[in-house]
């Protein structure tokens, strides 16, 4: 959110904190890391130079209050100081009250401003993340202008597929419309890598790159319930799996469980890229977008280009060679 003389709130979030986490030690008697309304009263009438009520104290609290504690943590406090200050700057000659009223509405609006702005840039991804409205939430209206993924924006890449691993794509039954929508969203990144996944997966993406002649597709498996999980596990145990994208159904059974367990298990041990919800997949594009900019980033995605693995798997390949050793002697 800008502010009116065109700096970013967050920008001045340090300078806030440092002023007032002395005032902030001050007044936390009790030391908790937080003030409690009595507390946040006597705060706000030093910082006020001005007795504030408990009903004003308890309005301020309930709009800085962001996690709903009935309390005040430092990062709540900091932000409330820079908005009291702002407004005493700007109406010097009004009383305590008006002006801390005043700085509870500028707040509210900037909250508002912030999610209506967040909302019109999240709305064509709006299906894939399932936003809740309500409790607070803004109704995701379309922004004016462009809605068509503005984030998906085609370049160069700096590293062709065939010098990277498969990225899978794979999705339960619940899940396949999303997962089709996601790739609709973000066509221009995900054909930089050669795609790989399960049979019915794979049949979509050569729909939706049908008039995409240079994508490049790696293994198409079978699917999931007949072993399409345990082929991309050997995929990935080859070292020809760098990414998944496995957008799995949460509130269905499925007859291979322990598929699903074995795939996601061996993806912690080998240390390879994994978003499991539509979400994390969206953060994942950005990563990827990142890492195949310009000159590239591989740093950012080290699994497409070599053999990783657990942290843990050091410690349970030392506790082996005991085992084997001690059968030896």
């Amino acid at each position: 959110m800008v502010r009116s003389d065109g700096r970013r709130r967050g920008s001045v979030y340090h300078h806030a904190y440092v002023k007032a986490k002395e005032i902030f030690d001050k007044h936390d008697v009790h030391k908790h890391d937080c003030l409690d309304l009595s507390e946040l009263s006597n705060c706000l009438s030093d910082v006020m130079e001005s007795e504030v009520s408990l009903e004003m104290t308890k309005m301020v609290c309930d709009e800085f209050d962001k996690d709903a504690t009935d309390t005040i943590d430092i990062a709540e406090f900091s932000m409330m100081v820079k908005y009291v200050e702002d407004e005493r700057e700007k109406n010097v000659d009004a009383d305590a009250h008006t002006q801390l009223h005043n700085a509870i509405s500028q707040a509210r609006l900037d909250q508002i401003g912030l999610s209506e702005d967040i909302a019109g840039k999240l709305y064509p991804l709006r299906n894939i993340l399932c936003i809740q409205e309500g409790d607070g939430a803004p109704v995701l209206h379309a922004p004016m202008g462009n809605i068509e993924h503005p984030l998906d924006e085609d370049f160069v890449p700096a590293f062709a597929p065939c010098n990277m691993r498969c990225l899978a794509l794979v999705s339960h039954n619940g899940m396949k419309a999303t997962m089709k929508e996601f790739v609709l969203a973000n066509k221009n990144i995900l054909k930089k890598f050669r795609l790989t996944g399960t049979n019915s997966t794979m049949t979509m993406l050569r729909e939706v790159f049908a008039d995409e002649p240079k994508v490049v597709y790696g293994p198409s498996c079978s699917s999931g319930p007949l072993g399409g999980d345990a082929e991309l596990v050997a995929l990935m145990c080859a070292g020809l799996l760098g990414g998944m994208l496995f957008f799995q159904d949460p509130m269905s059974a499925h007859p291979h469980q322990s598929d699903i367990d074995c795939l996601v298990r061996q993806a912690q041990v080998h240390n390879t890229m994994m978003a499991n919800t539509p979400t994390s997949a969206v953060m994942m594009m950005q990563v990827f977008r990142m890492a195949l900019h310009g000159h590239g980033m591989p740093e950012l995605m080290p699994s497409f280009f070599f053999t990783l693995q657990s942290p843990a798997v050091t410690a349970y390949k030392a506790a082996q060679k005991k085992v084997i050793a001690s059968h030896s002697t």
